[in-house]
């Protein structure tokens, strides 16, 4: 379902040992989305809407071994075609609440999992008398299904919340869908931290976790600036890891990846959101060196028959190298300079690899989110001073560069 972005990696795994057929969850894609499409793997490229029991009869007859979620767009069409397949799956009743935000933290609630405090709502002043009522001075303001941190904002007054509401409000998100309410949350104070799992059967497998920094590029606005690959003894994942079982269970995601982001408060972790899919993190090579397996090989062993390698891999990951995910920052426009950067980035001992999100020469713009940065960087050695040492590197060049 959906192979685009990191999906099309699952693609590409799938298509050593399987015969592929791509399934579209809509008629159309986004254009920054739909360029990743691996396209040439696919025995059969079909769309679901308008289409849906001629797709149906076609799958049915190549006897699928699975019907995967590749990313977030592909969610909720997937739930429902393993479940009219009778294959492996995760539990159809919650599919929504693994999409929308508001329901997500509403179902982990019910369940009595912590969530941030939260309210879903279609006009800027019930944003507003809500702050007043929860005694709230920092929160957050984002869409209810959206993606990469697209609009999502960090407030501090009713003129900045309304604002933010003003931007979101009517707006067609990443999902090409209208942003018809606006969902508010309390701020959570801490470290945020990235958990990838598989799951299979209800088991889970925790196959890598990363802690976050963020910085501020202009205005008020984080934007991601590098992930740390966190050591599987550090004592941080004694609260993380169950607390995310328990969000897995909540949300009924029993087989396949899932991608889960939380904050590390003072009194625990909290739940920022979890998607069904394959993390935006997947780099299969820099996985394999730093903990002998990755979130996308494993991910195809949730659904098959076969599962050796999966069912031989310890419940937590094991590290032999560190590893740093690090995204470049565009502080202007500028044509990107792709085969510069690469280069200058080559004799450096701890590059692994670099996968820009625009064309060569093609115009950046400034970064202000996931979505504006013009490309990740994944730097892998043994010594961590190393990696320290191409992170600072890497700043230097882009800020010549970028």
């Amino acid at each position: 379902m959906d192979a685009l972005s990191t999906g099309a990696l699952l693609a590409r795994e799938a298509a050593d040992s399987y015969r592929v057929t791509h399934v579209r969850s809509r008629a159309q894609l986004p254009e920054t989305f739909a360029a990743s499409l691996p396209t040439d793997l696919f025995d059969e490229d079909l769309t679901y809407p308008g289409h849906t029991d001629d797709v149906r009869r076609k799958l049915a007859e190549r006897s699928p071994v699975g019907v995967v979620p590749a990313s977030e767009f592909g969610v909720e069409v997937a739930d429902e075609l393993a479940e009219a397949l009778a294959l492996r799956g995760n539990t159809p009743s919650l599919s929504s609440a693994r999409r929308d935000k508001s329901r997500m933290m509403e179902v982990l609630s019910a369940a009595g999992i912590r969530t941030p405090r939260q309210l879903r709502a279609d006009g800027a002043a019930d944003l507003l008398r809500w702050r007043r009522q929860e005694r709230l001075g920092r929160v957050v303001v984002k869409p209810l299904d959206s993606a990469g941190s697209d609009d999502v904002f960090t407030c501090d007054t009713d003129e900045e919340v309304t604002t933010a509401f003003d931007r979101i409000i009517g707006k067609t998100n990443l999902m090409l869908r209208p942003n018809e309410s606006v969902l508010i949350q309390e701020y959570l104070a801490g470290d945020e931290f990235i958990v990838n799992t598989v799951s299979r059967d209800g088991r889970h497998w925790c196959t890598d976790v990363w802690v976050s920094a963020k910085t501020v590029l202009s205005g008020k606005r984080k934007v991601y600036d590098y992930e740390d690959l966190l050591e599987p003894n550090d004592l941080r994942l004694e609260q993380i890891v169950p607390y995310v079982s328990d969000v897995l269970d909540g949300l009924g995601i029993t087989n396949g990846p899932a991608h889960t982001e939380l904050i590390l408060t003072h009194d625990g972790p909290v739940l920022l959101e979890t998607g069904a899919r394959i993390s935006g993190l997947a780099n299969p090579p820099a996985l394999d060196r730093c903990t002998g397996a990755n979130q996308v090989g494993l991910a195809l062993d949730c659904y098959t028959a076969d599962a050796r390698l999966l069912l031989s891999r310890p419940l937590r990951y094991e590290q032999n190298e560190h590893a740093r995910c690090v995204n470049l920052f565009a502080r202007r426009a500028v044509r990107l300079p792709a085969c510069a950067i690469r280069e200058a980035l080559q004799d450096l001992p701890a590059f692994e690899s670099l996968r820009f999100r625009v064309a060569d020469n093609e115009e950046t713009r400034p970064t202000v989110d996931l979505n504006s940065s013009p490309g990740v960087v994944f730097f892998v050695h043994k010594d961590r001073n190393e990696v320290d040492r191409a992170y600072k590197v890497l700043r230097e060049i882009e800020h010549e560069l970028l």
